[in-house]
C-alpha cells in the first residue's frame, strides 16, 4: 500500500484501514502547516515528509505526527517524530515546542481526518 496524500476528508474507519498495513494500532503522518496538506502512512515519518517536500512543500513547514488507537478507538493525535527536530527553528525535541505550530497542525489535520 502506498503512502497517501489526502485530498478530501476521510473517516476514522478509513484511517484505521490504512493503519492496518503498517502498524495496526497507529499510523504515522506529516502535515504542511503553510500549504495545508496532510500525508498518512509509511514506516517512518521521513517518508511522509519526503513525499510532501518532493511535491512542493518546504521542509521547515512539515511536521510529523501519529494517530494512535490503543488508548482511544477514535484515535489520539500526538506530535512525536524525528522530523520535528529542527534546531534552526528552535525545536530541539521530537515534540513540537511552539503552541502556534501545534494549533495550526491540529486544525489542518482535523480538516482532513474525522478525529473526534
Amino acid at each position: 500500500m502506498e503512502i497517501k496524500i489526502l485530498e478530501n476528508k476521510i473517516s476514522m474507519e478509513e484511517v484505521k484501514k490504512l493503519a492496518e498495513f503498517w502498524y495496526g494500532t497507529m499510523i504515522k503522518g506529516a502535515v504542511d502547516i503553510v500549504d495545508g496538506r496532510v500525508v498518512l502512512g509509511g514506516d517512518y515519518h521521513i517518508e511522509d515528509s519526503e513525499l510532501l517536500t518532493k511535491s512542493g512543500s518546504k521542509f521547515e513547514n512539515v511536521w510529523g505526527f501519529n494517530i494512535r488507537f490503543e488508548e482511544n478507538p477514535d484515535g489520539v493525535l500526538e506530535f512525536d517524530s524525528m522530523v520535528n527536530i529542527k534546531p534552526n527553528l528552535g525545536n530541539k525535541s521530537r515534540g513540537i515546542n511552539d503552541e502556534e505550530i501545534v494549533k495550526k497542525a491540529t486544525e489542518i489535520i482535523y480538516k482532513f481526518i474525522d478525529l473526534k
